[in-house]
């Protein structure tokens, strides 16, 4: 607010705009269908009724000149595009959704219709960070929605109450593969009475235990699961996912001798 007052201040010969004025202004915005969220103290424009609403096509023959012109085109040329485009993409139509109770239905039909459409979403975080990332799923953890989200190569989840805003770009990203397993062994009492989640199946059974494929549950929750049982359990593959499960182990071992 104090910086909506000084810029609007900055043209008058005397101060003329104060919180009440301002506060007055963006209400008579709201009233005519501007969408503007305080979103960590801060004011948005999420939506535009009259912006330009850009077709899929249109947003891809954008990315596609974007590309091309910064293969084969000066650096002078692609600062002027750069800032061409940022003005389309601020007279366009955003949406950056506030997440708080009463909106969870609303919010997840945005992120699903965003992995539907591969569209990167940019999160904002409580703790004032904000992160441009790609979902992959939503999900229900002990009552707490999630999003499990990839950022580069690494995937984590997010809970719904660490965030209070998410925007849906037009920027698009490679869908990731689909059907990702973490195959695991279990050994000993645990093998035998083991009781298979939705999402696995047993591949082998051996004296010794049991190997299950487990697909689509996010890594995050899954090792947190496989770590309680000790060294009942072995992660066999994905490479990485073993990898990973042992840095996991060490660092936690690292932990208890300091």
């Amino acid at each position: 607010m104090a910086e909506l007052v000084d810029k609007l201040n900055k043209n008058e010969n005397k101060p003329v705009f104060n919180n009440s004025v301002v506060s007055k202004y963006i209400n008579t915005c709201r009233y005519i269908g501007i969408d503007i969220p305080n979103i960590q103290n801060k004011y948005y424009i999420a939506g535009l009724p009259f912006g330009l609403d850009f077709s899929d096509e249109d947003v891809d023959l954008i990315e596609h000149m974007f590309r091309f012109a910064k293969t084969n085109f000066s650096s002078f040329f692609n600062k002027k595009l750069n800032i061409f485009i940022e003005k389309l993409n601020k007279y366009s139509n955003k949406y950056i959704t506030r997440i708080e109770s009463g909106v969870e239905n609303f919010v997840c039909e945005k992120i699903e219709r965003a992995i539907k459409d591969n569209r990167k979403v940019k999160l904002y975080y409580k703790s004032k960070e904000i992160a441009e990332v790609n979902p992959v799923g939503i999900f229900n953890n002990n009552g707490k929605l999630c999003i499990t989200i990839e950022n580069g190569l690494n995937e984590s989840v997010v809970p719904f109450d660490k965030l209070s805003g998410i925007e849906v770009l037009d920027k698009k990203f490679l869908p990731p593969k689909k059907n990702k397993s973490v195959v695991f062994k279990l050994y000993g009492r645990l093998a035998s009475r083991y009781e298979l989640r939705e999402n696995e199946t047993i591949m082998n059974t051996y004296e010794d235990g049991i190997v299950i494929s487990n697909t689509g549950e996010p890594r995050e929750i899954l090792f947190s699961r496989l770590l309680r049982y000790d060294s009942l359990c072995e992660v066999l593959e994905p490479a990485i996912c073993r990898e990973e499960m042992i840095c996991i182990i060490k660092n936690m071992l690292a932990n208890y001798e300091e």
